[in-house]
Protein backbone atom coordinates (compact mmCIF):
# COMPACT_ATOMS: atom_id res chain seq x y z
CA UNK A 1 0.00 0.00 0.00
CA UNK A 2 1.52 3.35 -1.06
CA UNK A 3 2.12 6.09 1.51
CA UNK A 4 1.07 9.48 0.13
CA UNK A 5 2.17 11.43 3.22
CA UNK A 6 0.21 13.59 5.63
CA UNK A 7 0.15 16.63 3.34
CA UNK A 8 -0.57 14.76 0.13
CA UNK A 9 -3.74 13.36 -1.38
CA UNK A 10 -3.92 10.31 -3.61
CA UNK A 11 -5.97 11.34 -6.67
CA UNK A 12 -7.54 8.97 -9.20
CA UNK A 13 -9.72 9.57 -12.25
CA UNK A 14 -11.09 7.72 -15.28
CA UNK A 15 -9.32 8.21 -18.61
CA UNK A 16 -9.44 6.54 -22.01
CA UNK A 17 -6.71 3.88 -22.05
CA UNK A 18 -5.38 4.86 -25.48
CA UNK A 19 -5.13 8.55 -24.55
CA UNK A 20 -3.47 7.70 -21.24
CA UNK A 21 -0.85 5.48 -22.95
CA UNK A 22 -0.09 8.25 -25.46
CA UNK A 23 0.24 10.72 -22.59
CA UNK A 24 2.68 8.40 -20.77
CA UNK A 25 4.79 7.99 -23.94
CA UNK A 26 4.82 11.76 -24.50
CA UNK A 27 5.99 12.39 -20.94
CA UNK A 28 8.78 9.83 -21.32
CA UNK A 29 9.94 11.49 -24.56
CA UNK A 30 10.14 14.80 -22.65
CA UNK A 31 12.22 13.21 -19.89
CA UNK A 32 9.53 13.50 -17.22
CA UNK A 33 6.69 11.52 -15.68
CA UNK A 34 2.91 11.66 -15.89
CA UNK A 35 2.65 12.66 -12.20
CA UNK A 36 5.12 15.52 -12.55
CA UNK A 37 3.41 16.80 -15.70
CA UNK A 38 -0.06 16.73 -14.12
CA UNK A 39 1.17 18.51 -10.98
CA UNK A 40 2.82 21.20 -13.13
CA UNK A 41 -0.39 21.69 -15.08
CA UNK A 42 -2.44 22.01 -11.87
CA UNK A 43 -0.05 24.65 -10.51
CA UNK A 44 -0.24 26.61 -13.77
CA UNK A 45 -4.02 26.39 -13.74
CA UNK A 46 -4.22 27.66 -10.16
CA UNK A 47 -1.86 30.57 -11.00
CA UNK A 48 -4.08 31.54 -13.98
CA UNK A 49 -1.14 30.81 -16.26
CA UNK A 50 -3.34 28.61 -18.40
CA UNK A 51 -5.68 31.54 -19.05
CA UNK A 52 -2.71 33.50 -20.35
CA UNK A 53 -1.71 30.63 -22.60
CA UNK A 54 -5.26 30.42 -23.96
CA UNK A 55 -5.30 34.17 -24.65
CA UNK A 56 -1.99 33.96 -26.52
CA UNK A 57 -3.26 30.98 -28.52
CA UNK A 58 -6.45 32.81 -29.50
CA UNK A 59 -4.44 35.86 -30.55
CA UNK A 60 -2.18 33.67 -32.72
CA UNK A 61 -5.22 32.04 -34.33
CA UNK A 62 -6.64 35.48 -35.25
CA UNK A 63 -3.32 36.63 -36.68
CA UNK A 64 -3.00 33.43 -38.70
CA UNK A 65 -6.53 33.86 -40.10
CA UNK A 66 -5.69 37.40 -41.15
CA UNK A 67 -2.50 36.28 -42.87
CA UNK A 68 -4.31 33.51 -44.75
CA UNK A 69 -7.04 35.91 -45.86
CA UNK A 70 -4.47 38.48 -47.03
CA UNK A 71 -2.56 35.79 -48.95
CA UNK A 72 -5.70 34.64 -50.74
CA UNK A 73 -6.70 38.18 -51.67
CA UNK A 74 -3.17 38.86 -52.94
CA UNK A 75 -3.24 35.70 -55.07
CA UNK A 76 -6.60 36.66 -56.57
CA UNK A 77 -5.37 40.19 -57.27
CA UNK A 78 -2.27 38.88 -59.07
CA UNK A 79 -4.40 36.49 -61.06
CA UNK A 80 -6.68 39.39 -62.14
CA UNK A 81 -3.72 41.50 -63.25
CA UNK A 82 -2.05 38.75 -65.25
CA UNK A 83 -5.14 37.18 -66.79
CA UNK A 84 -7.52 40.17 -66.66
CA UNK A 85 -10.16 37.77 -65.33
CA UNK A 86 -12.61 38.46 -62.48
CA UNK A 87 -12.24 36.53 -59.16
CA UNK A 88 -15.09 34.16 -59.99
CA UNK A 89 -13.42 33.08 -63.23
CA UNK A 90 -10.12 32.57 -61.39
CA UNK A 91 -11.84 30.36 -58.85
CA UNK A 92 -13.58 28.44 -61.64
CA UNK A 93 -10.22 27.90 -63.35
CA UNK A 94 -8.79 26.50 -60.10
CA UNK A 95 -11.79 24.18 -59.74
CA UNK A 96 -11.36 22.96 -63.31
CA UNK A 97 -7.70 22.16 -62.62
CA UNK A 98 -8.71 20.26 -59.48
CA UNK A 99 -11.33 18.31 -61.46
CA UNK A 100 -8.74 17.37 -64.10
CA UNK A 101 -6.31 16.27 -61.39
CA UNK A 102 -9.02 14.18 -59.70
CA UNK A 103 -9.94 12.54 -63.04
CA UNK A 104 -6.29 11.77 -63.72
CA UNK A 105 -5.84 10.18 -60.27
CA UNK A 106 -9.04 8.16 -60.72
CA UNK A 107 -7.87 6.96 -64.15
CA UNK A 108 -4.49 5.90 -62.76
CA UNK A 109 -6.22 4.09 -59.89
CA UNK A 110 -8.45 2.15 -62.32
CA UNK A 111 -5.41 1.30 -64.42
CA UNK A 112 -3.60 -0.02 -61.33
CA UNK A 113 -6.63 -2.15 -60.40
CA UNK A 114 -6.75 -3.62 -63.93
CA UNK A 115 -3.04 -4.40 -63.78
CA UNK A 116 -3.48 -6.09 -60.39
CA UNK A 117 -6.32 -8.28 -61.77
CA UNK A 118 -4.20 -9.27 -64.78
CA UNK A 119 -1.28 -10.15 -62.49
CA UNK A 120 -3.57 -12.28 -60.33
CA UNK A 121 -4.89 -14.14 -63.37
CA UNK A 122 -1.36 -14.82 -64.59
CA UNK A 123 -0.41 -16.07 -61.13
CA UNK A 124 -3.36 -18.48 -61.05
CA UNK A 125 -2.40 -19.84 -64.46
CA UNK A 126 1.19 -20.38 -63.33
CA UNK A 127 -0.02 -22.21 -60.21
CA UNK A 128 -2.21 -24.50 -62.33
CA UNK A 129 0.75 -25.29 -64.60
CA UNK A 130 2.96 -26.00 -61.57
CA UNK A 131 0.31 -28.32 -60.10
CA UNK A 132 0.04 -30.25 -63.37
CA UNK A 133 3.82 -30.47 -63.55
CA UNK A 134 4.01 -31.80 -59.97
CA UNK A 135 1.47 -34.50 -60.84
CA UNK A 136 3.54 -35.54 -63.86
CA UNK A 137 6.67 -35.57 -61.70
CA UNK A 138 4.96 -37.74 -59.09
CA UNK A 139 3.90 -40.26 -61.74
CA UNK A 140 7.45 -40.33 -63.08
CA UNK A 141 8.85 -40.94 -59.58
CA UNK A 142 6.48 -43.89 -59.10
CA UNK A 143 7.57 -45.42 -62.43
CA UNK A 144 11.25 -44.98 -61.51
CA UNK A 145 10.64 -46.55 -58.08
CA UNK A 146 8.85 -49.51 -59.66
CA UNK A 147 11.71 -50.02 -62.09
CA UNK A 148 14.34 -49.89 -59.32
CA UNK A 149 12.35 -52.36 -57.20
CA UNK A 150 12.04 -54.79 -60.10
CA UNK A 151 15.77 -54.57 -60.83
CA UNK A 152 16.58 -55.16 -57.16
CA UNK A 153 14.38 -58.25 -57.04
CA UNK A 154 16.00 -59.68 -60.17
CA UNK A 155 19.49 -59.19 -58.77
CA UNK A 156 18.74 -60.96 -55.51
CA UNK A 157 18.22 -64.67 -54.92
CA UNK A 158 14.67 -65.27 -53.87
CA UNK A 159 14.19 -67.10 -50.60
CA UNK A 160 10.95 -68.51 -51.96
CA UNK A 161 12.57 -70.27 -54.95
CA UNK A 162 12.10 -73.65 -53.19
CA UNK A 163 9.10 -75.67 -54.25
CA UNK A 164 7.75 -75.67 -50.71
CA UNK A 165 7.21 -71.92 -50.89
CA UNK A 166 6.00 -71.76 -54.47
CA UNK A 167 2.35 -70.99 -54.79
CA UNK A 168 -0.09 -68.17 -54.32
CA UNK A 169 1.27 -65.15 -52.44
CA UNK A 170 -1.34 -63.89 -49.99
CA UNK A 171 -2.70 -60.40 -50.71
CA UNK A 172 -1.65 -57.68 -48.26
CA UNK A 173 -4.49 -56.68 -46.00
CA UNK A 174 -5.41 -53.02 -45.40
CA UNK A 175 -3.70 -51.44 -42.41
CA UNK A 176 -4.74 -48.88 -39.87
CA UNK A 177 -2.72 -45.72 -39.46
CA UNK A 178 -0.99 -47.26 -36.47
CA UNK A 179 -0.21 -50.45 -38.41
CA UNK A 180 1.18 -48.55 -41.39
CA UNK A 181 3.30 -46.37 -39.12
CA UNK A 182 4.87 -49.48 -37.54
CA UNK A 183 5.48 -51.02 -40.96
CA UNK A 184 7.17 -47.86 -42.28
CA UNK A 185 9.11 -47.31 -39.05
CA UNK A 186 7.68 -43.82 -38.39
CA UNK A 187 5.12 -42.29 -36.02
CA UNK A 188 1.40 -42.09 -36.69
CA UNK A 189 1.64 -38.32 -36.72
CA UNK A 190 4.25 -38.47 -39.50
CA UNK A 191 2.05 -40.72 -41.64
CA UNK A 192 -0.95 -38.42 -41.14
CA UNK A 193 1.06 -35.27 -41.87
CA UNK A 194 2.59 -36.65 -45.07
CA UNK A 195 -0.79 -37.92 -46.30
CA UNK A 196 -2.36 -34.48 -45.84
CA UNK A 197 0.61 -32.55 -47.21
CA UNK A 198 1.42 -34.64 -50.30
CA UNK A 199 -0.73 -35.37 -53.36
CA UNK A 200 -1.85 -39.05 -53.48
CA UNK A 201 0.80 -40.09 -56.07
CA UNK A 202 3.60 -38.49 -54.03
CA UNK A 203 2.30 -40.10 -50.83
CA UNK A 204 2.42 -43.52 -52.55
CA UNK A 205 6.01 -42.83 -53.61
CA UNK A 206 6.91 -41.71 -50.09
CA UNK A 207 5.51 -44.96 -48.65
CA UNK A 208 7.51 -47.00 -51.17
CA UNK A 209 10.68 -45.34 -50.00
CA UNK A 210 9.89 -46.29 -46.39
CA UNK A 211 8.31 -49.73 -46.82
CA UNK A 212 10.69 -52.67 -46.21
CA UNK A 213 9.19 -54.53 -49.20
CA UNK A 214 9.04 -51.45 -51.44
CA UNK A 215 5.25 -51.35 -51.41
CA UNK A 216 3.30 -48.17 -52.01
CA UNK A 217 0.30 -47.41 -49.82
CA UNK A 218 -2.73 -45.25 -50.48
CA UNK A 219 -5.50 -44.02 -48.19
CA UNK A 220 -9.07 -45.22 -48.71
CA UNK A 221 -11.43 -42.50 -47.51
CA UNK A 222 -14.42 -44.88 -47.48
CA UNK A 223 -12.84 -47.36 -45.05
CA UNK A 224 -10.38 -45.04 -43.35
CA UNK A 225 -7.64 -47.65 -43.92
CA UNK A 226 -4.40 -47.76 -45.89
CA UNK A 227 -4.23 -50.31 -48.67
CA UNK A 228 -1.47 -51.33 -51.13
CA UNK A 229 -1.44 -49.09 -54.17
CA UNK A 230 -2.65 -50.80 -57.29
Amino acid sequence: MSNTGRTKKLASFNCDQRIWEQFIDRCKSKGTTATATLLEFIELYLDDSQDKVDAISNNLDKRLDCQIKASVEKYLALGNKSNTAPPNETILAICERLDKLESQISSESNSNETTAIDNLTNLEQKIEKMTARMTELAEAIIKIQDYLNSQQKRGQKSYYSNSSFQGHTPRMQPLTEEGLAKRLGVSEETVRKERIKLPPPLFVAWCKGKDRAGLGWEFNENTGLYQPAS
